[in-house]
């Protein structure tokens, strides 16, 4: 008797102690065939799963205490970096105060191009080609950051985000022997929304930085979308500019597809790097169906003031969802990303068929 009356207090703890506890969540999963012009092949990707907990308490007066632990994972088994790579709280994680003054919140929290942004980018995929993982590659969280949202006044709100430099020095990687350092971030977020239509800036400095042991400059990145969604209906334009070292491009999609064929001679890598970038997408919901379109464009990259010869890209994206319920949907995308050839023409288009499945809880 006395160790079932044990068992049973013991059962009951959990729910007492995670009564404020919201669990939610996305599993997300796809097969994706990528022609990259030398290679054909088919993978089975998980495209973006996530489990978060998240919770608040009332401290009195209007003030209430905020907190939310959020972890990306891959359900295809692989290892990966970044947010898929399983490690706790890789994504955006904080606790915080909230009143009606607004929201202040700490830890590695979304910059506003993460979390109030990318509207224009409906599509779920892994490979670039399928969806608008170039324009949208400066969404992302900012580790050991703070950030105050404003309160929304008449559909007007704003948001102000720091990232501290914590690595000034820079760490060897352990493989090449290059030094990386930290960027001291600044973003500032503007948005508006009213009766479905909506405009959203964003604002966001990074400081100099050690980048493979070459020091960087600074970065500025700008980015503005504006469009209509309400009634069944999506339509987002977005324009992105960027100037800075040769960082705002390199690591992306954009220049894997066309630094293989660029000419470099007599060009020098240090100076202004600019980057200009446009997005239109458009979707249709008809009962259970979404046919959805994007188009993008990249213009040349510019280095100095004088523009690459053939460091521009197309991209087209065509597809549909369908919602077999509330909270389960099927997709399937056909996408393409156009290069110019290049030197030699060494630059190859890169081309993708996915199917998809995401439920979400």
């Amino acid at each position: 008797m006395k160790k079932s009356l044990i068992a049973l207090l013991v059962a009951t703890l959990p729910a007492a102690a995670f009564a404020d506890v919201t669990i939610y969540g996305k599993i997300k999963g796809g097969v994706e065939y990528v022609d990259n012009g030398s290679t054909k092949q088919t993978n089975i990707d998980d495209l973006g799963s996530r489990i978060g907990f998240k919770g608040k308490e009332d401290l009195g007066n209007g003030l209430k205490a905020i907190w939310q632990v959020e972890t990306g994972f891959g359900i295809d088994g692989q290892t990966r970096s970044g947010s898929g790579s399983g490690t706790f709280a890789n994504r955006n994680s904080f606790i915080g105060l909230q009143s009606d003054l607004g929201t202040l919140r700490l830890g590695n929290v979304s910059n506003f191009m993460d979390s109030d942004m990318g509207i224009v980018d409906s599509w779920e995929y892994r490979n670039d080609a399928l969806g608008l993982g170039i324009f949208t590659r400066d969404g992302n969280r900012l580790k050991n950051s703070v950030r105050y949202d404003l309160p929304s006044i008449a559909g007007f709100s704003a948001a102000l985000q720091y990232g501290t430099k914590e690595n000034k020095a820079g760490t060897a990687d352990a493989i090449t022997g290059k030094v990386q350092s930290d960027r001291e971030v600044y973003n500032l977020g503007l948005g508006y929304e009213n009766s479905g239509f909506f405009g959203k800036y964003s604002f966001q400095r990074e400081g100099t930085a050690i980048i493979d042991s070459v020091s960087s400059r600074r970065n500025d990145k700008h980015r503005l979308e504006v469009g209509y969604n309400a009634n069944n209906l999506l339509v987002a334009f977005g324009y992105q500019q960027e100037k800075g070292g040769l960082d705002v491009v390199k690591g992306s999609t954009w220049y894997d597809l066309v630094s293989k064929g660029l000419n470099l001679t007599n060009v020098d890598l240090t100076q202004n790097v600019k980057t200009r970038e446009y997005a239109l997408t458009a979707a249709y919901t008809l009962g259970a169906f979404t046919p959805k379109f994007t188009y993008a464009r990249g213009d040349k990259v510019e280095i100095g003031g004088a523009k690459l010869n053939d460091s521009g890209y197309n991209q087209y994206v065509l597809g549909v969802d369908y919602a077999i319920s509330k909270r389960t949907t099927f997709g399937a995308q056909y996408g393409q990303i156009d290069v110019k050839g290049g030197v030699n023409n060494a630059n190859k288009d890169l081309k993708a068929f996915g199917l998809n499945m995401i439920h979400a809880f």
